[in-house]
């Protein structure tokens, strides 16, 4: 916890009086989301009481950047995984203001996190918000495999009005080595310049 461990200040810990401003200033719903950082980072000092508030932060608020971190601070790998994915599950199922959230909780996905996720993640790939797609899109294709690939596929199909989707889908296809097998005829018909494909079913991008 060495990146917040002097936001209390003294060597002996927070007092009570300090957890309860710091708990007080995390979950005002409806006050100034500066201070509520503040007082979210102040939080990772306290421990396991900071969880609660830290999670109504991340389902309420856009800039979740640095509650995302402090959370990770405190719980071990295995519980953050399981939160964070309780948190993205709930997000999926509701309306939210802030889209941008979504994707910076999917970005701070972990690796290890994949098995436990992937469903949740590939929901996200329907989201209208293009970085959240985009954000799904990029944690998928880190551990892709054929049904992924055939996802990814499909979505680029689908997204003839989104050519930030559908360019990021083309990037990791040409960076991955993809086959577009099972969709060639319609890949032929969609794809467009820069990008081409070869007489094997890749996908690749014109140099100058």
């Amino acid at each position: 916890m060495g990146l917040f461990r002097s936001m209390f200040g003294g060597g002996g810990g927070p007092s009570e009086r300090q957890i309860r401003r710091a708990l007080k200033g995390a979950i005002q719903i409806h006050g100034d989301p500066a201070t509520r950082v503040a007082a979210m980072e102040r939080l990772v000092q306290t421990g396991r009481v900071a969880v609660e508030p830290i999670l109504n932060y991340l389902r309420t608020e856009p800039e979740v950047t640095w509650p995302v971190r402090a959370l990770r601070e405190i719980l071990p790998p295995e519980e953050f995984m399981a939160v964070l994915k309780q948190v993205l599950e709930e997000m999926a199922g509701t309306y939210t203001r802030w889209p941008e959230a979504k994707a910076v909780l999917i970005e701070h996905l972990p690796d290890e996190a994949f098995p436990h996720v992937r469903d949740t993640v590939i929901h996200f790939l329907q989201d209208e918000d293009d970085d959240v797609c985009i954000a799904a899109v990029d944690y998928l294709v880190r551990h892709g495999d054929e049904e992924v690939r055939e996802r990814l596929l499909q979505i680029f199909l689908d997204a003839e009005a989104r050519p930030r989707v559908r360019g990021r889908i083309l990037d990791h296809f040409c960076d991955n080595d993809w086959p577009v097998k099972g969709y060639r005829k319609k890949m032929e018909e969609a794809i467009a310049d820069p990008f081409y494909l070869t007489s094997k079913g890749t996908i690749r991008r014109r140099t100058q």
